[in-house]
């Protein structure tokens, strides 16, 4: 992965391959400009002057030096209107930035900060853009054409202070980049390669990087203990289901721990109630919950925070068989309760209600998170680019909300009224698995709000924001395919409490 690091260097002195400086929209004078030669300064003068380049949000122009300067080539990068600019938006163009250093083949680029005011949050959204903007999913082509020699490898942000600060910070965003590049590699498996017993053994292969504990129950002890939903679902395939348990124990003080679950279909056939054909291809992405939570136990166990995190991750494959569940079937879930499954497309809500109880019960957690591209309704409802949160605590709601501003990783708070439970009252067992199509993220939300107790919970739909689809606002920083959202702003989450602690 690139490293990134801050100096203390002018640019009129600094010997790099691409110098980057960022011009905002309409603004013709920048000071950058008097520590370039009188040459190269004309030049880019002229180009604004002329308005060739006018620095729209985005645009670029790449200006050659000819050995005038210490540097080989100018990138001018547009960062739109001033009053406009944000932390994401910087995020967004660093995203740019890296690629189209990419795309030049250079291996070194030396950036300025796109404001005279250096925050923590400005050199943190810039080191996030650029790391996760370089990310490519290649295990499964055979000529990948990216030369190991032509990377881009290193990143200097120059600086005139604060440097042992600003670098700790992007110390701690390359953990945390790496960790979501993990997921993103987990999602993007193609189901014949991520079964669940290979996330069994991927959650392995971490306990031996990381003071993780590791803890797999297979089918039959599943069903011994009363986990008859995760059963329930994954018996359909000839890969056994799983639950994944991964203890990080960061505190030694008496700490209830933080518990985040994910849902982690392998595939998704729609089992009984089989899916139409069309994009079904896009249901290997139906395990991005459970791979979220890989990447943000694994961030936090890098990070070393003092805190204690529980994660869970029942792992199935949902597919049509002599052996699947079907419509009409009634399950007893793990805390007793009866659900009437009147769609087995509708399982997710049923390996997290399991869980959920299954958790709470074992570890009495101070709070918990679910994530899980649980329904279509919630694209239907927000979009694909914001995510759904449902829940029974309005701090924790407003605690992830805010976060989420931080990180750019939006969610929207949906209400979980009394008149979504009626929808999935039953009439021959406790609940039914689907409420019908009114509110059906809702609705879902509420299926699984039986199994939480009194525990604050928040729910994250994550279904339109997990992968690049239909309706997905392009951000350099999330290539293709899975994007692992929710990762960054749930460990920023438990990182800002622990370190207020």
């Amino acid at each position: 992965m690139v490293h990134i690091k801050v100096e203390k260097s002018r640019i009129s002195q600094k010997h790099t391959d691409l110098l980057v400086i960022g011009v905002f929209e309409e603004e013709k004078q920048f000071a950058q400009l008097n520590e370039l030669d009188t040459s190269t300064r004309s030049n880019i003068v002229e180009i604004i002057n002329s308005n060739e380049f006018h620095g729209g949000f985005g645009t670029s122009t790449v200006l050659h030096t000819f050995d005038k300067g210490p540097m080989k080539k100018i990138l001018l990068i547009g960062l739109g209107k001033r009053e406009k600019f944000s932390d994401e938006l910087a995020r967004i163009i660093a995203g740019k930035v890296a690629l189209k250093a990419k795309d030049l083949k250079v291996t070194e680029v030396s950036i300025l900060p796109f404001s005279a005011i250096i925050k923590e949050s400005l050199i943190e959204a810039i080191s996030e853009g650029i790391c996760l903007a370089l990310y490519s999913f290649n295990k499964f082509k055979s000529n990948n054409s990216e030369a190991e020699g032509s990377r881009l490898n290193l990143v200097t942000i120059l600086l005139d202070s604060d440097l042992a600060k600003m670098q700790s910070v992007i110390g701690r965003v390359e953990l945390i980049s790496e960790a979501v590049n993990f997921g993103r590699d987990i999602s993007n498996l193609p189901p014949n390669e991520c079964s669940p017993g290979k996330l069994g053994s991927l959650a392995l292969s971490l306990s031996n990087e990381y003071p993780i504990k590791v803890r797999i129950l297979e089918r039959y002890e599943m069903e011994s203990m009363g986990l008859c939903g995760i059963v329930a679902v994954g018996k359909g395939s000839n890969s056994p289901p799983k639950l994944i348990i991964l203890e990080y124990e960061g505190s030694t003080a008496e700490q209830k721990p933080y518990m985040i679950i994910g849902k982690a279909v392998t595939f998704d056939t729609g089992g009984i109630s089989l899916k139409p054909g069309d994009k079904m291809e896009e249901m290997k992405f139906d395990k991005c919950g459970g791979c979220d939570v890989f990447s943000i136990i694994k961030a936090i166990a890098s990070l070393q925070l003092s805190v204690n995190v529980i994660g869970l991750i029942p792992c199935v494959e949902n597919m049509p068989s002599s052996n699947s569940y079907r419509p009409s079937d009634i399950i007893k879930m793990y805390n007793g309760k009866t659900i009437e499954v009147l769609n087995t497309d509708a399982e997710g809500r049923i390996i997290l209600a399991d869980s959920l109880a299954y958790g709470i019960a074992k570890y009495s957690p101070r709070l918990v998170l679910d994530l899980a591209t649980l329904t279509g309704a919630c694209i239907i409802a927000l979009g694909a680019n914001v995510a759904a949160a449902i829940g029974t605590n309005k701090q924790l709601m407003e605690r992830l909300r805010n976060v989420s501003e931080k990180t750019g990783e939006r969610i929207w708070e949906l209400p979980l009224y009394d008149e979504f439970h009626e929808q999935i009252k039953s009439n021959v067992a406790d609940i039914k698995n689907i409420g019908g199509r009114p509110g059906g993220a809702i609705t879902a939300a509420a299926f699984l709000s039986n199994f939480v107790d009194d525990v604050p919970w928040v729910h994250l739909d994550i279904a339109g924001t997990a992968w690049t689809q239909e309706g997905t606002f392009e951000r350099s920083y999330n290539p293709k395919g899975a994007t692992g959202f929710g990762i960054r702003t749930i460990v920023k989450m438990i990182t800002e409490d622990a370190e207020s602690t």
